[in-house]
């Protein structure tokens, strides 16, 4: 190895490891993801097809409180002016402006949310509501049409406790809701309906429960969020609040909580207002996306803080959701290439080129490595079996490696349907196993045979898989996953490290094991 190789590869290799030392050291960011769960990272994408003149999206924000911390709130209005209107009970996103043709607008925040806990008063407990709040959360509305004659002669069935025990009426009522209202996913979401059949959907249900509350004099109010989990797409979610002398207790009759709101409820406003609307639009549409973070919130905070605006511009937690996706994939591929180029150089494995055992690897990545290897297994054999048979066709190359495509489909095919019928997931996940993958490897193990000879081509191919099921548990791996993405840095000490290994010019292991004859003396014998 020549000395200018030797110090740019240590140069590369002590700016990236440098780079990461800061963050470590001086941001306090953790080398290995936290036990503790971090922040959701959640977007909205609303999409309006405008009538031609000025209209205007609203959409609810998440308000800040105690059991919820929101920040690095930012928007893509997509040329509409962006405003956040603060009302009396609700945060409000407001894009404005010349709505034609088709308009995608992006909103996203972080939030770290925490379980609400409710001590709910004994009678006498708390100071009541002002009459004004009283009179506003108990009114009737078109939605939640409290003093309906149903509602009313419901109530006198239930034989409520006295007006001096509010949290024992507000049990009553739940547990009346909870467990004598069915709950009936396609039925509708009218409060007196639910009441008159014993059964409503989700939304049916959550406003019976608050409608029943008014009508009893309860104070009550709607609130509407998201639930969020992992691997799961949000969900909105309504729930109902009700007020026992001044304490505000959240509670759903379709969730099943009473006094705490789980930790997976985010809220977004309160009322009957939806979560998304426009006006002078011709049609909107909306939906939600959430991914886990593994970094605390002040380690995002840090991270994205006014005051290291370096850093903030080096974050890749800042980008789209869908991005955040790729870029976790993407940035494993260098780990990828650096076990090529040590098995190949280091060992002196023959493959089929750099980056064909990288993509194997990546095919295999969201399967089991016993499934996968196998699945190439199958492949190769295919190809191995019908290459005897285009060979007495005489077919041109390039339609020989077509009819290997369309074999290689339907063997895939023909899997999916098997592990449908044998009920074994792993085969029926091969439908969506990388074509374009494993064509190239029959692409290359076919040209080699008819160039090199059956028995290179399959050796190679071996050594491919080989390499291949080396890299398959770095692109699994949730820590190297993790290091990738929060430190990307750490792709310049890889290249570091394959300068060093491109400037090794010494023996590899390979050579020493094919020309270990030569360390015998000339008698034969080995030295003592």
């Amino acid at each position: 190895m020549s000395r200018s190789v030797f110090v740019t590869g240590l140069l590369l290799v002590a700016a990236g490891l440098g780079l990461l030392a800061v963050k470590v050291g001086v941001y306090g960011i953790p080398l290995v993801p936290t036990e503790t769960p971090g922040p959701w990272q959640v977007e909205l994408r609303i999409h309006v097809r405008g009538e031609g003149g000025r209209g205007s999206v609203r959409a609810l924000l998440p308000p800040p409180s105690a059991t919820q911390s929101i920040f690095d709130e930012r928007s893509s209005s997509d040329r509409l002016s962006f405003s956040i209107r603060e009302q009396e009970e609700n945060r409000l996103g407001v894009w404005t402006g010349w709505l034609e043709d088709i308009h995608e607008i992006v909103y996203q925040f972080r939030i770290q949310s925490r379980p609400r806990e409710v001590a709910v008063p004994a009678p006498g407990e708390g100071e009541p509501l002002s009459r004004a709040l009283r009179l506003q959360f108990t009114r009737p509305t078109s939605a939640l049409p409290a003093s309906a004659a149903a509602v009313k002669e419901l109530l006198a069935q239930l034989d409520l406790p006295s007006q001096d025990d509010v949290a024992a009426r507000i049990r009553t009522i739940y547990a009346f809701v909870a467990h004598e209202i069915e709950r009936i996913p396609s039925a509708g979401d009218d409060a007196l309906l639910t009441l008159a059949h014993r059964g409503g959907s989700a939304e049916g249900k959550e406003r019976l429960l608050i409608t029943l509350l008014r009508g009893a004099g309860i104070p009550a109010r709607v609130v509407r969020g998201l639930e969020l989990r992992e691997g799961v797409t949000p969900e909105p979610r309504t729930w109902a609040e009700a007020s026992a002398r001044g304490v505000w207790i959240p509670l759903s009759a379709v969730h099943d909580f009473f006094g705490s709101r789980p930790e997976a409820f985010i809220e977004l406003g309160r009322g009957e207002q939806p979560l998304v609307e426009a006006t002078g639009v011709r049609v909107v549409g909306h939906r939600f996306m959430a991914i886990r973070e593994s970094l605390r919130p002040d380690e995002i905070a840090s991270l994205l803080a006014p005051d290291n605006p370096v850093l903030r511009k080096l974050s890749l937690y800042r980008l789209p959701v869908p991005s955040q996706a790729a870029l976790r994939v993407l940035l494993l591929l260098p780990l990828g290439a650096l076990t090529v180029a040590f098995f190949r150089n280091g060992i002196g494995i023959a493959t089929y080129g750099t980056f064909l055992p990288v993509l194997i690897a990546l095919a295999l990545r969201d399967y089991p490595l016993s499934m996968g290897l196998a699945l190439v297994a199958i492949v190769t054999g295919l190809a191995v079996f019908a290459r005897g048979g285009l060979e007495r066709l005489r077919l041109l190359m390039v339609p020989r490696l077509s009819i290997l495509l369309c074999l290689v489909v339907l063997v895939v095919t023909g899997l999916a349907l098997l592990g449908e019928d044998v009920e074994l997931p792993d085969l029926f996940a091969g439908v969506v196993f990388p074509i374009v993958i494993l064509t190239m490897l029959v692409e290359r193990l076919y040209i080699t045979s008819a160039e090199e000879g059956l028995r290179e081509a399959l050796i190679r191919a071996f050594w491919s898989v080989v390499v291949a099921a080396g890299i398959h548990p770095l692109l699994r791996s949730e820590i190297a996953g993790y290091l990738m993405f929060s430190f990307p840095e750490l792709v310049i000490a890889i290249v570091g490290l394959l300068v060093w290994i491109g400037g090794y010019t010494g023996y590899r292991v390979a050579d020493l094991v094919r020309f270990r004859a030569l360390v015998r003396d000339g008698s034969g014998a080995r030295p003592s």
